[in-house]
């Protein structure tokens, strides 16, 4: 599921042993600035990850996206795994369908002020560029941003941050590996420990997991971007056509084969009007989801960049057609998955569906397989920042490599063996790491810019900008809040859901 709070805010990895690293995580590639212009690429989104590059098709030969192209990629990178938490999201609003009009809501607001912050990281883009000295290393990361307004002096938050995100991230895919392959196991006719969870998070973890991590070279997963298209395209139509009335999970549903009601434990079954509309605070819990299903915006400097025709207006039509088309496909699935289970809605709905599902089994073996592969890269990305924190300057040696693949894919699988909730990990995530990213960071850089300019005298003091750092210091409050409130809410919901 997807993830992110930059609260410290800084981009901008190490390379350790050569001059720069390719590191893949989602659609395109970030430089991650070291030193004198020398970087690490890092594609980073909230939901989905893959090694491949931008399609040949969707380029020209200069490398430039026409904005179809790039709105295809940025809506790709967003919309993924995170996406089926949000059920899970609106049952905590409540078990009524009317809980689904707060729940968009919240989901268009915050996707709109997301919308704004990407392009708000695209015109300072453009201001850095202007204003950079060095033709030859374009500004094409936050990092760079971040070194141009602020200074370079604070670097090691970044690789903290992007460590963090990782293993947030990193978590959500083991817990939801683990339940995706029991699932699967149970519709291979497995009973017993060979059906448990755990077991399911231990041998994946030791067969799939640790194996693909211990890679150097990751370059033949890039296939796993397709298969995670496919595997959100063919959840979207099964979701559709299960939350139809009448559908194999409907009370009215005639008792037939196709009605999994019976297959499916108490805990699991559709659930409407038990508790109502809830109180307003665990409109919280959906806020902190939401941040992972808009959590792009490492990607906004080189997205701006690679635009054909390069021009604030044409970057600013991109922001609105991927935002748009983002927060169009979360509600659609959202509303498909609430609308079948209710209340009963699952951190990854797909839990909710019965084993005996051919449809909803066939969504859980893409996903599982696209998951697979997405570990592999979020692994390479927290290793690398680890190696920035703990072992800047030094050698990475393969005994380093392994021992600490080792590390990492055991801290999280045990901790997959004691957190079973995804929707949880994933909520506390996007409150925490998300609201920094979307919220603060954008905001922090744009009232440093601006209050440098107008100080040397190269932008003027107008009744437009001061009102736009206003709102701008609105954003950095708004995003301590739903960090810090986003963050307990999505505990009490979890642990303490009669609280609410």
């Amino acid at each position: 599921m997807k993830i992110h709070c930059l609260m410290a805010l800084h981009i901008a990895l190490e390379a350790m042993t050569t001059p720069s690293f390719a590191l893949t995580i989602g659609q395109t590639p970030l430089t991650l600035p070291r030193g004198g212009g020398r970087g690490v690429n890092l594609r980073m989104t909230a939901t989905t990850l893959s090694a491949s590059d931008v399609a040949a098709d969707d380029e020209d030969n200069s490398g430039e996206q026409t904005i179809s192209a790039a709105a295809f990629n940025l809506i790709k990178g967003a919309v993924g795994s995170g996406v089926l938490s949000l059920p899970a999201g609106v049952a905590a609003i409540g078990d009524v369908p009317k809980a689904l009009l707060p729940a968009n809501c919240i989901l268009f607001v915050l996707g709109t002020i997301s919308a704004y912050t990407f392009h708000l990281l695209g015109r300072l883009t453009a201001v850095a560029s202007n204003e950079s000295k060095d033709s030859d290393a374009p500004v094409t990361s936050i990092g760079q941003l971040w070194d141009h307004e602020v200074g370079s002096s604070t670097s090691w938050l970044v690789s903290l941050a992007v460590m963090l995100t990782c293993f947030g991230t990193s978590l959500s895919y083991s817990i939801i590996l683990g339940d995706t392959f029991k699932s699967l196991a149970e519709t291979a006719g497995l009973t017993g420990i060979f059906a448990s969870r755990r077991f399911s998070v231990a041998i994946v973890s030791l067969l799939g997991v640790y194996p693909l991590c211990c890679l150097k070279s990751l370059a033949a997963l890039a296939p796993v971007s397709l298969v995670g298209v496919l595997g959100i395209f063919m959840t979207c139509i099964v979701m559709t056509i299960r939350a139809l009335p009448g559908g194999a999970y409907s009370s009215t549903a005639a008792a037939t084969a196709t009605n999994f009601l019976a297959s499916l434990p108490a805990e699991l079954q559709p659930s409407f009007g038990v508790t109502g509309l809830r109180s307003l605070k665990s409109l919280l819990v959906l806020s902190s989801m939401t941040a992972t299903s808009f959590l792009v915006h490492m990607t906004s400097p080189e997205f701006y960049q690679t635009l054909k025709g390069r021009t604030l207006a044409r970057f600013g039509e991109l922001s609105a057609v991927s935002f748009g088309g983002t927060a169009l496909i979360s509600a659609y699935m959202m509303g498909a998955g609430f609308l079948t289970f209710g209340g009963a809605s699952k951190g990854m709905i797909l839990n909710n569906y019965s084993a005996l599902d051919g449809g909803a089994t066939l969504c859980r073996l893409l996903m599982g397989i696209s998951l697979l592969g997405s570990y592999a890269f979020q692994s390479n990305a927290m290793k690398k920042a680890y190696y920035g924190l703990f072992h800047k300057g030094q050698e990475v040696t393969d005994k380093v490599h392994y021992r600490t693949t080792r590390l990492f894919t055991g801290l999280l699988t045990g901790l997959a063996l004691l957190i079973s909730d995804a929707g949880l990990v994933v909520s506390l995530t996007g409150a925490v790491l998300g609201s920094g990213l979307i919220y603060i960071l954008p905001s922090y850089l744009f009232l440093k810019s601006t209050k440098r300019r107008t100080d040397e005298g190269t932008l003027a003091s107008s009744r437009t900008l001061k009102i736009e750092r206003w709102w701008n210091r609105g954003l950095i409050g708004l995003g301590v809040f739903l960090a810090l409130a986003g963050a307990w809410m999505s505990v009490v919901n979890s642990l303490f859901p009669h609280l609410l």
